[in-house]
């Protein structure tokens, strides 16, 4: 806070006090009243870049520091796309960006405007490098926000927090991958819930305007989750909740597990063990309890092996049928919806719902929660 006083534009605010209590007293002549547009245009100016500081004291991610611990929570209003490679973006296409998505004419004399987009380079110390960040200041009726465009990656190590830190297969790839972002954040105050909550709305409309093919992820350094991107989640991000497109994974998580795993292994030879319960549940159930009953099983393409649900449509001891849950994640010859039978030896695990609704089976899924440990 000290810091922040310090770097406050004190004499330029004194000056330009000292000059209206004179115009509004005394009154002042044509020399004075120069002085006066000039002290003004120079107080702006300080603001301007008092403001830039704050934004960036407060904005740079603690994703990037190098750190071999899990990070706390930011208090920070962002949004972050995470993208495959740099952007190239100025003043003019962030304006026209931010106007497209909320309907506002921006006057290109910042100085002069109410609702203004500036480019903005923050002053740095002689012995700060570059950190490869444009600043771009967005004030509206909403309240005052940054856009930032970065040519280097969110986290400082990409590959090792991804391998440290996310279990599913997809997003650790797409974090791994990353190599810049972009963010809209609020440089308000974001201790008023409400406010807040009303400036993600903002942010989630200014970022889906900013979507291309070039993003792999979206993050949200407050709540600390991270979601794979894709053009589904734009209604959501520009509409009145956009954190609820965290709530659940974009696609079904894909989560590896070594061959080796002791406890996986003993998971699957009971599922198999009992496959004569699954049997006689599924023979007694009625039409209307197909949906009780799904098998994970083994696919395989070359070397290539993922597991997957099934809705099952018929079984018996030496094979299982039915159809297929889940997209997957590099195999080509199958798809969500496709009809498919098995053999056991591909049997993985099983669930179903008896008459108390209680669910049965699911062996593997303690295993999945632990993590790969033998």
């Amino acid at each position: 806070m000290l810091k922040k006083l310090k770097q406050f534009p004190f004499l330029s605010t004194a000056i330009l006090l000292t000059l209206m209590t004179r115009l509004v007293v005394n009154g002042l002549t044509w020399v004075g009243v120069l002085a006066l547009v000039v002290t003004a245009l120079w107080f702006c100016f300080d603001m301007v870049r008092w403001l830039m500081i704050r934004l960036d004291d407060s904005a740079l991610p603690t994703y990037r520091k190098e750190t071999d611990e899990e990070i706390p929570p930011e208090n920070l209003a962002s949004l972050v796309y995470f993208l495959s490679e740099p952007r190239e973006a100025n003043e003019t296409s962030i304006r026209r960006c931010v106007s497209a998505a909320l309907g506002i004419d921006f006057d290109t004399d910042a100085l002069n405007s109410e609702h203004f987009v500036i480019e903005f380079n923050p002053t740095r110390n002689a012995n700060e490098v570059d950190d490869g960040i444009s600043h771009f200041m967005v004030k509206m009726p909403q309240g005052l926000f940054a856009v930032l465009v970065s040519d280097r990656p969110y986290i400082s190590n990409p590959s090792q927090f991804a391998k440290e830190f996310i279990r599913d297969k997809r997003l650790r790839k797409a974090v791994e991958q990353h190599l810049a972002w972009i963010s809209v954040d609020l440089m308000d105050d974001p201790s008023d819930p409400e406010a807040t909550s009303a400036a993600y709305q903002v942010i989630g409309q200014i970022l889906a305007t900013l979507a291309g093919p070039d993003c792999l992820a979206i993050y949200c350094p407050e709540i600390q989750r991270c979601n794979e991107f894709d053009l589904s989640l734009i209604e959501t991000l520009s509409g009145q909740r956009p954190l609820d497109l965290f709530s659940e994974p974009t696609f079904e998580p894909i989560v590896e597990i070594s061959d080796s795993n002791k406890k996986m292994t003993q998971a699957v030879r009971e599922a198999r063990q009992r496959w004569s319960e699954f049997l006689h549940s599924f023979a007694e159930s009625g039409p209307g309890d197909v949906d009780k009953f799904i098998v994970k099983a083994e696919f395989r393409e070359g070397p290539k092996c993922e597991y997957m649900w099934l809705s099952v449509t018929a079984a018996s001891s030496t094979s299982v049928s039915g159809i297929l849950m889940n997209d997957p994640h590099e195999l080509m010859d199958i798809h969500r919806g496709a009809s498919v039978t098995l053999e056991m030896d591909r049997l993985n695990d099983w669930i179903y719902r008896n008459q108390d609704g209680e669910h049965i089976g699911g062996f593997t899924l303690d295993v999945l929660a632990e993590g790969d440990e033998n």
